[in-house]
């Protein structure tokens, strides 16, 4: 009998979380992370990038609803080292298309699915990247001209991500609880949220999807601190 293939671990950079996952996100693979405004979904996945930042891996930020310059400042904040971190961003022009902004590219290619997939493509076999962020899906999904087309192309995106070997985080922006098309395509669902507890708005977190691999399903507090996300994975917000 051929012998189990082991499955490598991929540390998110939130200590937490981590115990959360039983080590981390499993490699190779793409992850939802799901929210409202304001729940942290850029800060988690900056934290991501920079937690392979520390081993030498180059890490590649595509931000479809901020300039690089907004992302950069923000991230000022938690006085994380961004020189690891390539990062590619989007701009509406006059003819109301958004276009791709790339390094010492003047007029970058219009966004859409064949474009963004070479570009990514080229970086990663330029730079070697292995961790990728997509902020966000919801900017994505007003540029496709149905749901079907949007639903095929985040099925395209992941399996490419996928195919050359990127464990990946896309965001995505919504304020229910009820799961969407990208939850169900994904091989993993991160929620954050705010949640009144004792009249105090608290924010949490909630590992709701892991495919491959057993995990803490609790609601667990976390806070937004200067140096990042923390999560109290041994607290719980429901007793």
């Amino acid at each position: 009998m051929a012998p189990e293939t082991e499955i490598k671990k991929v540390r998110t950079g939130v200590e937490g979380l981590d115990k959360m996952l039983n080590g981390g996100l499993i490699e190779n693979r793409s992850y939802i992370i799901v929210g409202g405004p304001g729940t942290g979904k850029t800060i988690l996945s900056m934290q991501f990038l920079m937690e392979g930042a520390k081993s030498g891996e180059e890490g590649l930020f595509v931000s479809l609803e901020e300039s690089g310059t907004e992302l950069r400042d923000d991230m000022a904040t938690f006085s994380w080292d961004l020189r690891r971190i390539k990062i590619i961003d989007s701009t509406q022009e006059l003819s109301g298309k958004w276009a791709l902004k790339v390094e010492s590219v003047i007029a970058g290619p219009e966004l859409t699915l064949t474009n963004l997939l070479t570009i990514l493509r080229e970086y990663i076999s330029k730079y070697g990247i292995k961790r990728v962020v997509i902020d966000s899906l919801t900017s994505f999904k007003l540029m496709q001209k149905s749901p079907v087309d949007y639903r095929r192309a985040c099925l395209t995106l992941m399996k490419f991500l996928n195919s050359v070997n990127c464990t990946a985080l896309l965001t995505i922006e919504k304020e229910d609880h009820e799961p969407v098309m990208e939850e169900f395509l994904s091989s993993g669902v991160i929620e954050l949220d705010f949640i009144n507890h004792s009249g105090e708005w608290l924010n949490s977190i909630r590992v709701k999807k892991m495919r491959g691999m057993s995990m803490d399903q609790h609601v667990r507090p976390m806070k937004i601190t200067d140096k990042g996300i923390v999560v109290f994975q041994n607290e719980s917000l429901y007793q």
